[in-house]
């Protein structure tokens, strides 16, 4: 909420939070008759993983702390035509540079700011002059990047694995704090249920999809988790499990997923990762060829099956499936 807008734009009395027709509260004008809200809706900002002669540029604004440098960005102004233009347009504003819009890559909330984050990748051409809100740029081969769990960093980061490069893991101590977690490799983890306001962590730390196996009438579920999780610009599948009958469909059902899911970075959850532990040990074992001794390492550092689910985990061993 952006606490500095303090007046009604329209009648210039003082705003005071309330409830309007949906949640959360919002700041509005306390005057029936005017009945102005400030919605605080987020800004768009557009980025450019600018490519110039095999290398992508990095930036410093002069605002910035020294070695702190970015992607070149900049506020979607009225006048552009879209975003696209929009970008070239600060490409040459802040570079010199002409350049083309090569591809799209994404949109990334940045909710510290309430922007969404609109990025590009460009290529350009011609001989770099700074705007006069750079002080210094650098120019990185594409597999030397290292991008940064924030919203230019995610899209710096997802353009990397679309060239098949592999970036180093963010060490984000943030989704440290979900419970139960467990890093599988470096595209797959488990854990218990996240808060809402976690799944920005499960995106700064790099996943790309969330698959939640926890019925949504549980007493941990999010409400409305799938919301939460789109916002954060990650795609969601719910697979509920019953926790006193898991089932083979079940099991069918979550292979399918996590085949149709390869090659994204998946985030697995249920409660308390015992659900999740033992589908993704069978997972493993009968869909990966991973060694039982090996993906049972995972499976009993968060907890012992009991009968119901040591029950089913055989079955499903002698079923291949």
């Amino acid at each position: 909420m952006n606490q500095t807008f303090k007046f009604c734009p329209r009648c210039t009395k003082p705003l005071a939070m309330g409830e309007v027709d949906q949640p959360p509260p919002r700041l509005r004008c306390p005057d029936s008759n005017c009945g102005f809200v400030h919605w605080d809706n987020p800004v768009p900002v557009v980025a450019a993983v600018v490519e110039h002669e095999g290398q992508v540029i990095l930036a410093r604004n002069r605002m910035w702390p020294p070695k702190m440098f970015a992607l070149i960005t900049g506020f979607l102004e009225k006048d552009d035509p879209d975003p696209a233009s929009g970008v070239l347009r600060e490409v040459e504003e802040e570079l010199g540079l002409k350049g083309r819009v090569a591809e799209f890559i994404g949109h990334y909330p940045f909710q510290r700011m309430n922007q969404i984050i609109i990025a590009y990748h460009v290529v350009a051409a011609g001989e770099i002059v700074l705007g006069e809100e750079l002080v210094e740029y650098k120019k990185v081969a594409p597999e030397q990047l290292r991008p940064w769990p924030a919203a230019t960093g995610l899209a710096l980061r997802d353009w990397m694995i679309r060239r098949g490069l592999t970036p180093q893991p963010f060490e984000n101590e943030a989704v440290k704090a979900i419970p139960q977690l467990r890093v599988i490799d470096d595209r797959l983890a488990t854990a218990g249920q996240p808060s809402a306001e976690q799944f920005w962590a499960v995106r700064s730390a790099g996943y790309q999809t969330v698959i939640n196996l926890l019925p949504a009438d549980s007493q941990w579920a999010v409400a409305d988790e799938a919301a939460a999780v789109e916002a954060q610009g990650l795609r969601y599948h719910h697979l509920p499990v019953v926790w006193e009958a898991p089932t083979a469909d079940d099991f069918a059902r979550f292979g399918a997923l996590m085949q149709a899911e390869a090659g994204r970075r998946v985030f697995v959850h249920c409660a308390v990762n015992k659900r999740v532990s033992a589908f993704v040990f069978l997972y493993r074992v009968l869909r990966l060829g991973v060694a039982r001794e090996v993906a049972e390492r995972d499976l009993l550092a968060v907890w012992q099956p009991d009968e119901v689910w040591s029950r089913f985990i055989e079955e499903r061993l002698r079923a291949g499936g």
